[in-house]
């Protein structure tokens, strides 16, 4: 694998503002990403859909924002964040507008999966953030950029409050006024980004061709170890996020709005406050070695998890896999300008690869229920994926032998 040394003093030395308003960006993309699974457990009641039904809604999204998110992190280097991220949120308004006519389950197939766009920004942000800083700081921030996961929790604490507090229970079509909320902001976020962020002066990709750019697919295993871990990592998030509400509700006998309005912005909350962490601990210390702990106790929680002993330790296990994976997806990024010069792309991959999890996972775990009756399958197989993401940081394997961006590791993990 062959990687281009950088001369540091071209590099970007940071810049607060644009870490500030794509965090604040992010966090809007995930508010709206949010919505469905809040959603889920009310759409059971009002349009009388099976929980296999809702589940299947709540995997359109993951499904694709792992589509979306390779070309969008290709595009994003080589068009920059400012231009890639300011038309994506409006697209995103646009399928807004759109939810305020859905009706039915198909299209309300089309919305959920159209609604993969807000997952999708974090591509885009993680990019142009890493354009933004050098690669001694690049954990920090993006550690800070990724507690835009708890717009997760405030779209759908929105989503409850309205459909509780707000809509006139005579109304059966009042709910649909959360779409409007979310649409306006999101035009104004769009210009917000359009006219007060830039990409660096010197941005490194802007004359780099297409083909270029796709050779990094083709630049050994690495490229494909890194989203492997992801999977695991930011899977947690989305796999939860995306299944937990109706997984409380039909098998723990949870009331739907705690469900929505507590128990899973916990979980997000719990992923969210780790970043920053991970990411301070992957600026320090060598990235793989921590990676190897976290795995372990998140492939010890998974276990527990599957054994469904007791609501109570079922909490314990997924708020316990919500913290471990926040601080593991900051550290799994933190490998990325490590190892690579083309961010975008490769955050892309990776970005796709943590959103497949949540559809792959949340595609089993209701194929499960339906077939066996039950979610135990699904969690096992949920284990053995965390114990796969342990033994690829444990042996190194395929890491061992690649070597990284010139003076990448000098610069990302400084002397004590």
């Amino acid at each position: 694998m062959e990687h281009v040394g950088v001369d540091k003093t071209d590099e970007p030395q940071g810049n607060a503002r644009i870490l500030f308003i794509s965090t604040v960006a992010f966090s809007l993309g995930f508010a709206i990403w949010g919505m469905f699974s809040a959603l889920a457990p009310f759409l059971i009641e009002w349009y009388h859909f099976t929980s296999t039904q809702v589940l299947v809604l709540a995997a359109m999204e993951p499904l694709f924002a792992a589509a979306i998110s390779i070309p969008l992190g290709i595009w994003t280097d080589k068009y920059g964040g400012r231009t890639v991220f300011t038309i994506l949120l409006v697209c995103l308004s646009v399928v807004l507008i759109f939810g305020t006519f859905a009706e039915g389950y198909y299209s309300f197939l089309f919305l959920g999966m159209m609604l993969g766009l807000g997952g999708a920004t974090f591509v885009v942000g993680n990019a142009h953030v890493s354009s933004w800083y050098p690669k001694s700081r690049q954990g920090m921030a993006l550690g800070l950029f990724a507690l835009g996961n708890v717009g997760i929790t405030v779209g759908m604490m929105v989503v409850t409050f309205v459909i509780t507090n707000l809509v006139d229970a005579s109304d059966p079509e009042g709910w649909r006024i959360i779409f409007p909320i979310f649409a306006i902001p999101t035009l104004l976020m769009a210009a917000v980004y359009m006219f007060f962020t830039s990409d660096p002066p010197n941005r490194k990709l802007k004359n780099t061709s297409m083909r270029e750019i796709f050779a990094v697919y083709r630049s050994g295993v690495v490229v494909w170890l890194v989203p492997g871990l992801y999977w695991v990592a930011f899977g947690t998030l989305v796999f939860f996020a995306s299944t937990m509400p109706t997984y409380l509700v039909d098998f723990w006998h949870v009331n739907p709005t705690s469900a929505s309005a507590f128990y899973t912005p916990l979980l997000v909350v719990c992923v969210a406050i780790t970043r920053p962490l991970g990411g301070w601990l992957a600026d320090r210390y060598d990235v793989l070695s921590i990676l190897t702990w976290m795995f372990g106790a998140m492939s010890g929680l998974a276990v527990l998890l599957a054994l469904q002993l007791s609501l109570s330790l079922e909490l314990v296990a997924i708020y316990g896999l919500a913290l471990i994976s926040g601080a593991a997806a900051a550290a799994v990024i933190k490998l990325i300008p490590i190892y690579f010069e083309h961010v975008g792309a490769v955050s892309g991959l990776a970005k796709a690869a943590g959103a497949a999890c949540g559809f792959t996972m949340t595609a089993i775990l209701a194929a499960s229920n339906f077939l066996l009756g039950g979610y135990t399958l699904g969690f096992v197989v949920w284990a053995l994926m965390n114990g796969a993401a342990f033994y690829i940081a444990f042996t190194r394997v395929g890491f061992r032998d690649v070597k990284p961006v010139r003076g990448a590791i000098a610069e990302a993990v400084p002397a004590h």
